[in-house]
Parts: C-alpha cells; structure tokens; sequence
C-alpha cells in the first residue's frame, strides 16, 4: 500500500493561507519546544512531607508523614544507588510513596545521597551491614514492631534480597521487587556488552575510582539510543504541537538525567559478580564472609516486572519465584518499561493499586 496523500483543496489564496498557518504553527511550536529545553527550571519532586529520623554519613532515612496509619507493619523503601531518592515520589498524583501514605502505611525510605570521592570504596557489604541493616532497626524503633515489610526498586530490591538472605532479625515480613534483577543469565544487550570479553570491570573501577554518573548514564541510554536520544525531544515537540501539559514529560526528563556517581567498590560488584558471572542465584555472594543464600528468605513475596523492560529484563525478575524459599510468592507482569512500573497510566491505575492491597492484606 502507498503512503497517504493528503491534499489541499480550494482557491490559491486559501491553500496559501493553510500552508502559512501550518508553517507559524510549526515556528510556534519549535520556539516553544527550544524555550523550553533551554530555560524552563527542573519541576519539583519528592513532595510528599517527610521527616529525617536518621543519618550515616550523606544516607538519611526518611519517615513520610501521615494523617492516620491503618496498618501495623511498617514499609521501608530501598531503590538503585545509581538513581535519586524523588524517582518513587515524583509528583503529587504520580507517587508510590504518596500512594502507600494515603492507603494507611508508615512508609519509611533510605536515601543514599551523593558518592563523592571519599565514598569511592563503599561495597555492597558496607550498604547492607553497615546502612541498609541499620536503617531497618531505626524503622522497627520508630514504630514500635519487630517486623517490617521492604519495596525494593531494580538495585534496591537486589540489596534488599541480600539483606533479607542474611538478617533475620527483625523480620521482614513482606517482600515487594519492583524490576529487581536476580537472575544474570540473560540481561538482553547488557549481557552482549558486559560479557564480550572486552568489558573489564575491574579496570574500569580501579581507573575511575568513583564511576562518574555520566558514565553510567551514556551506557544505560545506549541500550535505546534512538528512544534516549531522539524519541524523547520529537515526543516534546508532540507535546507542545497537540497542546497538552508538558509536566509530566519534564517529571521524567528529570529523572532519566539526573543521577548520581557509582561507588567504584559497589560497581565492580555489580559488573562483575552480577552480570558476569551470575554468582548470586549461584549462592557465590560472599559479604563479610557470610554466604548470600536467596533460599533463606522465607518472607511473603509481590514480584513486578515490565514486559517491555530492556534494563532488566522479566525473566531476571521473575527468579525470585523460582530461588527464593518463600510459601507465598504473588508474580505480575505487565505491558511496560523499568520506568512504567512507578511513573504513567498503568503505574498509578494498576500497579500502586496492587501493592497497597497486597500489602494491607498481609500487614
């Protein structure tokens, strides 16, 4: 079939005037799109009220303020290393913190703050002993309970996986993976890159000391560069032509762009032990010198996955349903990328929805 012809009718002053209104509309439109990536500020995130409760060294720990908490177990969210704090409370309307807020929960979230260069040597171990083991105490403190639920977003949910295989006390009653790679077989073109025998983890990390963010970054975008590169600013320009809001395609220009340097400790780790060699379904996680065990973690378990993911792909997700030693596993995939999961339609229509009552039902 040929492409569509769409035809100007009437007089040559009328179609001259059509094509002038076409071509300003288009001028309009390219002046405020130019306008726009040019001058218009970062829009506000992560405005769901909180206090801090508790600080190590740029970590702080978040307790989200309620109007009434129906639910006894409290929930600690953990997310990437790589990301900021505000991904899982974007905008009022778009958050998962403010979600769980409303539905009744004592929501608590760990914040890692900004790696500079005195952080370069931070290790998964220093993360789960010494930051993510102690904020879970500092939760149970506060609400007065031995036990509490965890959310963990794509690196946050392989920690918070690590945590829970070593710690059993207090329990972690309830596990939800948001994205979360456990499972490094296969991770679609990452594998490719990681392991084509040319990607040395360990020069790059004793090279960088602390791994720039933009590095990281460049290589996370590269896995899409046409949609990263490209398809976000014609998706701007749409925008603007069609008439609608532009807030949420600036919420998540924000996100994608701003991210934060990579302990240079942790990343070796994560290249090397995760991607290349799959040590951790493969009980090869050694921290301190205690075994990573997932068949340990006995906990109640939600698992989410994006179908459309190409940075972690559902099959690395859906492992925890398969290794990890829990009787009540609940898995749910759907049409979406990592972002959807927390950010658009299906995100606040479907999936907050899912979590809260999955949760309320065992907390």
């Amino acid at each position: 079939m040929g492409e569509k012809l769409y035809v100007l009718s009437g007089s040559a002053d009328e179609v001259g005037e059509k094509l002038q209104e076409s071509y300003d509309r288009v001028l309009d439109s390219t002046r405020k799109w130019a306008e726009i990536l040019s001058f218009d500020p970062d829009p506000q995130t992560g405005m769901t009220p909180k206090d801090v409760v508790w600080r190590k060294n740029k970590s702080k720990l978040y307790r989200y303020c309620s109007n009434g908490i129906k639910h006894r177990t409290p929930i600690l969210i953990l997310y990437a290393l790589i990301n900021k704090a505000y991904i899982l409370d974007l905008t009022p309307g778009m958050s998962l913190v403010e979600h769980l807020v409303n539905e009744g929960f004592d929501v608590y979230m760990l914040e890692w703050g900004d790696f500079e260069w005195e952080d370069r040597h931070l290790t998964f171990a220093d993360f789960v002993f010494d930051y993510i083991a102690h904020a879970v105490r500092k939760v149970c403190q506060f609400s007065n309970c031995d036990e509490l639920s965890i959310i963990g977003y794509c690196m946050g949910g392989t920690m918070a996986a690590m945590y829970t295989s070593l710690f059993k006390l207090p329990k972690v009653r309830n596990m939800v993976f948001l994205a979360s790679p456990l499972n490094f077989e296969n991770a679609g073109i990452s594998s490719k890159w990681i392991n084509s025998g040319a990607f040395d983890a360990d020069k790059i990390a004793d090279t960088f000391k602390l791994v720039p963010s933009s590095f990281v970054d460049y290589g996370v975008k590269m896995l899409n560069p046409v949609n990263n590169f490209w398809g976000t600013y014609t998706r701007l320009w749409k925008v603007i032509d069609e008439g609608l809001s532009i807030k949420s395609w600036k919420v998540l220009n924000k996100w994608v762009n701003d991210n934060v340097n990579f302990p240079g400790g942790a990343y070796r780790q994560w290249i090397r032990d995760m991607y290349q060699e799959n040590l951790l379904i493969k009980g090869g996680i050694f921290l301190r010198s205690q075994q990573v065990d997932l068949n340990n973690i006995d906990a109640a378990l939600l698992v989410l996955a994006g179908e459309k993911d190409h940075i972690v792909l559902p099959e690395q997700a859906r492992a925890a349903m398969d290794y990890m030693g829990s009787g009540d596993k609940t898995y749910y995939e759907f049409p979406i990328g990592h972002g959807g999961l927390v950010f658009g339609g299906i995100a606040r229509n479907k999936v907050f929805p899912i979590i809260s009552q999955w949760l309320s039902e065992r907390s």
